[in-house]
């Protein structure tokens, strides 16, 4: 599950790169504003989620801004923004329900996913179904074209955390300070592709 000790591996690489996002982070959420929003959207937040919205709540000025770079192609989102673009996903789906077979999906996105990460069209989102005891929650991306999406990207958002951290610390992932944004400047390893 997703540690303190992961979280501040990645804000001391955010830090080494000298990108903004460290002082653009929006405080956490209490563990009240957590089981309001866990209320709200009628599924239990994975341990893993708690920790990560308990730390910070996306950036300060939303999901759009400079500080909201991960390191990469991910923006950082609020859960208050997680819960609309779920919302937006939701009402997208034609047909409307999801599917009991998933050989009949026809793109609609699933109640029970969760959107933690975005770019454009795509982001990194949580099965809040398939939760472990250890409240760890796999990992699944939803790109351009969709058609891997019932696959596992990585077993929990720990993982995810731990490789941006990776791909910053060995210079896959760099900020540039003159050009304001974050560069892939060589070929990614495979092992950090997904979070690229």
């Amino acid at each position: 599950m997703l540690q303190q000790r992961d979280l501040d591996r990645l804000a001391a690489a955010w830090r080494a790169q000298g990108a903004p996002t460290p002082g653009s982070l929006a405080p956490g959420l209490s563990e009240a504003e957590l089981d309001a929003y866990a209320a709200e959207l009628g599924l239990d937040l994975p341990g893993d989620l708690r920790v990560w919205w308990g730390w910070h709540n996306g950036a300060a000025d939303g999901v759009s801004s400079l500080g909201a770079q991960v390191g990469a192609t991910w923006y950082l989102m609020s859960l208050r923004e997680a819960l609309d673009q779920r919302a937006k996903r939701l009402s997208w789906n034609d047909p409307p329900e999801f599917p009991d077979d998933v050989e009949e999906w026809e793109g609609q996105w699933a109640p029970w996913w969760l959107p933690v990460v975005t770019f454009d069209a795509a982001c990194l989102f949580v099965d809040l179904r398939a939760t472990a005891a250890d409240g760890n929650a796999p990992v699944h991306v939803w790109d351009e074209a969709p058609d891997r999406v019932f696959d596992v990207l990585v077993p929990s958002w720990a993982d995810v955390v731990n490789g941006w951290a990776r791909g910053i610390e060995h210079g896959h992932f760099r900020y540039s300070a003159s050009a304001g944004r974050w560069d892939v400047p060589d070929r990614v390893p495979p092992e950090l592709q997904p979070f690229a």
